[in-house]
């Protein structure tokens, strides 16, 4: 991800989150408080979803779950809280409406500042996604209460219990152990880029298999598994898992990268066949 993108997304949908947790507070809105869980998890998932290089299986799986646990419990806290703020409406509407296009404007100037930016690397299309799902959530969340004032006070209430059920299915996605998203088989192009960095990469790496591409938020992660010839150092193994990711990642920007690494097993020969995304693909050598 870009640096500078990296940097501006937390801070944007911190700031979008004060907003709207202060509106909250301020007039005891359960849509505000809502619509500040679910910014707060669309955050925690950008976070803590896409792999980052140099960092270990193991610890890539704790963030995430992590992350999964908060999103589950913001999310019920909304849930609970749009129910028992039953179906009226504060007479301060005009606030919380206020603080959804705030938050929505923080989200998207970033976007617009950093399209027009001379980046070294361009904006990724998961980058330009979890803004926009953000600023999403601050207009949803101004129009409900609009619709709420002008036409069905209930409505605000289902806007708070829907916030919250959205949160709820992003924590279940992240706990999922293969990660969120819905999966799809790798196209020629991504199995050709796996293909091109198992065999001009590292020595000690033989082979790969299960290619997975799964979808979520608009952006796109592959993972793959390599296979090593022999047992190597955690030092060595974070060198070769970083430069197999920065070289497929050269061949596919759009996409996030993951690998992880087994050893060799001889009970379980390498064929030819080409690879393939089931559970029980076949090793393909290098």
């Amino acid at each position: 991800m870009n640096r500078v993108a990296q940097a501006v997304l937390p801070v944007a949908f911190g700031l979008a989150g004060l907003v709207l947790l202060a509106a909250a507070l301020a007039v005891e809105s359960a849509s505000a408080l809502a619509a500040a869980a679910l910014i707060t998890t669309l955050m925690l998932a950008a976070v803590a979803d896409p792999p980052t290089r140099s960092v270990a299986p193991r610890r890539r799986a704790l963030g995430r779950i992590t992350a999964a646990a908060a999103a589950l419990t913001l999310g019920t806290i909304s849930v609970v809280a749009g129910f028992s703020a039953g179906f009226g409406q504060s007479d301060d509407w005009a606030y919380v409406a206020l603080a959804g296009g705030f938050a929505a404007l923080v989200l998207l100037a970033p976007l617009a500042v950093l399209w027009r930016a001379q980046l070294e690397l361009p904006i990724l299309q998961s980058e330009r996604t979890s803004f926009l799902r953000g600023a999403a959530v601050g207009l949803s969340l101004a129009v409900g209460v609009l619709i709420g004032f002008y036409v069905l006070p209930a409505v605000e209430a289902a806007v708070a219990v829907g916030f919250g059920l959205i949160a709820v299915l992003e924590g279940v996605a992240l706990a999922r152990p293969g990660g969120a998203g819905l999966r799809r088989v790798s196209t020629v192009d991504e199995t050709r880029a796996v293909e091109a960095a198992i065999a001009h990469g590292p020595a000690e790496v033989i082979g790969f298999r299960r290619i997975v591409v799964r979808r979520t938020g608009g952006a796109e992660y592959l993972s793959v598994e390599a296979l090593l010839r022999q047992k190597v150092t955690a030092a060595r193994a974070v060198g070769i898992r970083t430069a197999l990711e920065s070289v497929i990642k050269s061949a596919l920007p759009n996409l996030v990268i993951s690998v992880r690494l087994r050893v060799a097993d001889e009970a379980k020969p390498i064929r030819s066949t080409p690879a393939s995304v089931l559970p029980s693909a076949p090793w393909k050598g290098s």
